[in-house]
């Protein structure tokens, strides 16, 4: 008799054979998609779209089984907390698709018209290992710099709180982003993958460490991977970050290196803490719905908050 654990499993692993679909079929041979992708193609790169099911199939999966084995904290691995942070997920991916990219485009022009002096000579014709481990040192520092950015100025910091006040952590709270915190970020990180000139592959690569990277460490895990802490960001440091004492604010603002908070002074040196997180704002709109309207009618007030924060405090 097969068992609901083994049905789940099995069901499990034709997800992950249907995500395998794309990455080896043509995109546009597919229906609907054919006429789709044109479309999009303005905002998502092509090759980001064939291998991201399966990528998210994997990490899904891998994430899974550690917070079976080292949770954090007790709670369901789709919790409410996890549900909302999906909702938003989905929410701005629809912002992304239809906005984000024409402000790309606006950021390039006022780039190549205005500030292209900025391009670093002769490193189109360095290796294209070199090259992009140069890429990925300017955009990795130009998201320390601008994570700092966003919390150092109220402003800013009314919007980033959006992205802070999760208390239960989880593989999606790191697409709980208000719209205005991304363009800021996004501003920045920009403008340091443009002054390296690097190429589409460059690009795309770093899309996905991204796009990956970034869900593994707001996981809930207790994973801090050792010796390695002292060059990546680790589940460990960014909760850290997301501690709602206000001590925890000002440090671990790396992206993807620790490096850059050891050397500029930011990072907090205790290694073995998992504090609570969120923010100690008692009017933040925490998600305690887990129906679909209630998480609609959350996801309203929480993009809705920075707004009557920022009035409050004036």
């Amino acid at each position: 008799m097969v068992t609901a654990q083994q049905a789940w499993g099995t069901a499990w692993l034709v997800v992950g054979v249907l995500c395998l679909f794309p990455a080896f079929v043509p995109l546009a041979s597919l229906p609907l998609l054919s006429e789709w992708l044109p479309a999009l193609s303005h905002h998502v790169m092509p090759e980001k779209a064939r291998y991201s099911p399966i990528g998210y199939w994997f990490l899904l999966t891998l994430v899974w089984q550690l917070q079976r084995r080292w949770p954090v904290a007790s709670s369901p691995f789709f919790s409410v907390a996890f549900r909302q942070d999906m909702l938003w997920y989905f929410a701005t991916m629809r912002f992304r698709l239809l906005f984000l990219g024409a402000w790309a485009h606006v950021v390039v022009v006022l780039y190549t018209q205005y500030l292209s002096f900025l391009t670093l000579p002769g490193v189109g014709q360095w290796h294209p290992i070199a090259q992009f481990a140069l890429g990925v040192l300017l955009a990795d520092f130009a998201r320390w710099l601008s994570h700092l950015i966003r919390h150092k100025v109220p402003l800013f910091w009314a919007f980033h709180s959006v992205h802070h006040a999760q208390r239960d952590l989880n593989l999606f709270t790191d697409a709980r982003v208000h719209p205005v915190d991304r363009m800021v970020s996004s501003l920045i990180t920009s403008f340091a993958l443009l002054v390296a000139g690097n190429g589409v592959p460059a690009v795309i690569l770093w899309m996905v460490i991204e796009t990956f990277y970034p869900k593994f460490y707001h996981a809930n895990v207790r994973v801090s991977f050792g010796p390695l802490r002292y060059l990546l960001v680790t589940p460990q440091s960014h909760r850290v970050h997301h501690g709602v004492e206000y001590r925890y604010h000002d440090c671990n603002f790396g992206f993807l290196f620790s490096v850059w908070d050891r050397m500029f002074g930011t990072q907090y040196l205790e290694h073995d803490i998992w504090p609570p997180t969120g923010i100690p704002d008692a009017e933040f709109p925490v998600e305690q719905e887990g129906s679909p309207v209630g998480l609609l009618r959350t996801l309203f007030r929480q993009l809705v908050y920075p707004f009557t924060s920022l009035r409050r405090r004036a």
